[in-house]
């Protein structure tokens, strides 16, 4: 119900909107038009190309950040089978007309803007806030990008949201929406429940070996072995230069004091507050204190627990109080000062001594740092003669041995692998390069073949050469006897529960019998008086079956799982509503919520709109060519 809701509030408004923007383009534009012949291009928005280079760097960019269905990998044939490659292409061409009509609405981005945009990259800032060259560098040479390139695309970026966010703009969830799902959140059902235990399903004979291996092959995703790569594995990493450059001693005292601020701990204080409507009733309160009352005192004639005047553990230099707070001693209550709410009179509870570590006490880690910031540059340079040594052979080793009077590389073979990094008995290889990403080369490197240069988040460069792939075939039955006969004996108790807990609910509806007479049949316990929520929270009943059971009639028999490998059977005794808290402020935060994702829905729709009166070609022949050459066909 709520889904549907949801559904159908953001669908009306996208269908109105996306017609009025297609009317009022058609002057200026044409639907898709799909070509046959060949062509120098692969798409085209107004004047801009796309070619079919651009498209397949971008393609396979994408890829490498995908995950599978199964959770590993996606190789770029897997991509292109799931219609992956038409959503890229689709989505460039896409930016590419947000892009041209916001150029022809005149929507700009300030220079300012931009930098404000890159400063708010996680990483890219320094100890002082401001944008580190080096790091920004780094990262571009990671993604293969010029500066110039990355500052336009960013601004690119800042004006196509700009454009859309205009569509965003005066559409509030209606407040009877805000209502229903209020009342649908709230909701909660009373249930009483009989948890079934394995023990009645009886005793069950042990399995032979023809069951179990039909047990397998019928679950053969459990039981087949993944596909396993023999590999060879060149990297070289900031630690492999590191300990090799000499960093002087003064760098290492300039950079201490550069950065002094990430070695300190700030102070910190307990406080204690009470506002006031006016400096003037302020003032008048500390003369009460100067004339004898204490603190507390003060708190009482206002009405005030412990809890209403207790600010907690703050930092000096927290914007939420006044500076005024850390210039006084323990114990002692500030003069008037003005809060962001009014006029406060703070009392400081407890002082936690801030402390800057010394020089030596991390000079060792300073200077590594710096070492390490200059084994990433000297990675950055040398990085076109690795590739050219690498370009040179087909051998790894040949390349290490091109290399040794540039840089030491390491060449390790690694004979099982699998697409999670496991070795061929599942157990977790050690010293892998960092991030998803290497995966998912080690995952699509055909066999002779090796990879391009790439790099780790930790600026590790590596190379796969693939020596050999064991597709992935089912185990073994003597291998896993065990585990396989488990399972086995916990499905076959799973169905003999389920019969009797369907044959149960079936008796006990018809008959209309009572919790407890029902448990006494059964030989069981019942459990009334148990509260559900629509998260599926029970520590014995399954989320599917308290999914059922806020479907299900009250009154009526349901079966389901309960902590498996249990069975339960369950049914509502009384329906009831609970909020969370304030009423108003769940709605008005319902609201808020519904009001945000239709406003998303109407961006998204401004943005189709955009694009089906834009004048888009796509050349259809080369774009299956290239399908079906990516697809090995």
């Amino acid at each position: 119900m709520l889904e549907t809701l949801r559904a159908v509030s953001k669908s009306w408004v996208a269908a109105i909107l996306i017609g009025l923007l297609i009317l009022s383009f058609a002057i200026w534009g044409i639907n898709d038009i799909f070509k046959g012949g060949q062509s120098t291009w692969l798409a085209r928005v107004g004047g801009v190309e796309i070619d079919s280079r651009t498209f397949e760097s971008e393609f396979t960019s994408r890829v490498r950040r995908q995950t599978g269905p199964d959770g590993k990998p996606m190789t770029t044939s897997e991509a292109r089978a799931l219609g992956l490659d038409r959503t890229v292409l689709d989505s460039m061409t896409s930016d590419i007309a947000v892009l041209q009509e916001a150029q022809r609405q005149h929507i700009t981005a300030s220079d300012a803007m931009v930098l404000a945009e890159i400063a708010a990259i996680p990483g890219v800032t320094g100890v002082d806030g401001k944008i580190d060259q080096q790091r920004l560098q780094r990262g571009l040479d990671s993604m293969g990008m010029t500066e110039a390139q990355f500052v336009q695309s960013v601004r690119e970026d800042l004006m196509r949201r700009q454009l859309l966010q205009t569509a965003m703009v005066g559409a509030p969830a209606p407040r009877g929406m805000a209502v229903a799902i209020q009342a649908y959140e709230n909701e909660r059902r009373i249930v009483e429940y009989i948890v079934l235990p394995p023990e009645k399903a009886g005793e069950i004979a042990p399995p032979d070996d023809a069951a179990l291996q039909a047990y397998m092959e019928a679950n053969a995703d459990l039981y087949t072995a993944p596909e396993l790569r023999g590999i060879e594995l060149l990297t070289v990493g900031p630690d492999d230069l590191a300990p090799g450059i000499e960093i002087t001693e003064d760098a290492v005292k300039a950079e201490y004091e550069a950065t002094k601020a990430k070695y300190e701990t700030l102070e910190k204080r307990e406080l204690q507050q009470i506002t006031y409507p006016s400096k003037e009733e302020a003032e008048a309160a500390r003369k009460e204190l100067d004339g004898g009352k204490t603190f507390e005192d003060l708190a009482t004639a206002k009405k005030l627990t412990s809890d209403d005047i207790a600010l907690g553990t703050l930092n000096k230099g927290d914007p939420t109080v006044p500076a005024g707070a850390f210039e006084v001693k323990e114990g002692e209550v500030t003069q008037p000062l003005e809060g962001p709410f009014g006029w406060v009179l703070i009392k400081v509870v407890k002082v936690e001594p801030g402390s800057t570590k010394t020089y030596d006490e991390v000079r060792q880690e300073v200077r590594d740092g710096l070492a390490r910031d200059k084994a990433i540059d000297r990675l950055i340079d040398m990085r076109d003669q690795i590739d050219d040594a690498l370009a040179a052979t087909d051998s790894l080793q040949g390349a290490a041995d091109a290399l040794k009077d540039v840089v030491k590389v390491n060449i390790r073979k690694i004979p099982a692998i699998d697409a999670a990094g496991n070795d061929a008995d599942g157990k977790p290889i050690e010293g892998l390069p960092d991030g998803p990403v290497f995966l998912r080369d080690v995952s699509v490197v055909e066999q002779g073949d090796k990879s391009d240069l790439a790099d780790t988040p930790d600026h590790v460069l590596y190379v796969i050469h693939t020596e050999s792939i064991t597709p992935p075939a089912l185990r073994k039955l003597a291998d896993i006897r065990d585990r396989v006969t488990a399972a086995w004996m916990e499905t076959e108790q799973a169905k003999r529960l389920k019969t009797l807990a369907d044959e149960t609910v079936t008796s006990a509806n018809a008959a209309a019998v009572s919790s407890a007479d029902l448990a006494t049949q059964l030989g069981l316990e019942a459990k009334t008086g148990t509260k559900l929520t629509r998260d599926g929270a029970s520590e014995e009943l399954s989320p599917q079956l308290v999914a059922d059971l806020f479907k299900a009639p009250k009154g009526t028999w349901v079966a389901g799982l309960g902590v498996a490998p249990r069975v339960a059977v369950a049914r509502v005794t009384d329906i009831t509503s609970e909020a969370p808290g304030d009423l108003m402020a769940q709605e008005r935060e319902i609201r808020g919520d519904e009001t945000r994702t239709i406003s998303q829905g109407l961006a998204e729709a401004y943005r189709d709109a955009i694009v089906a009166a834009a004048h888009v070609e796509v050349d259809e022949a080369q774009f299956q060519e290239i399908k079906k050459r990516g697809s090995g066909q």
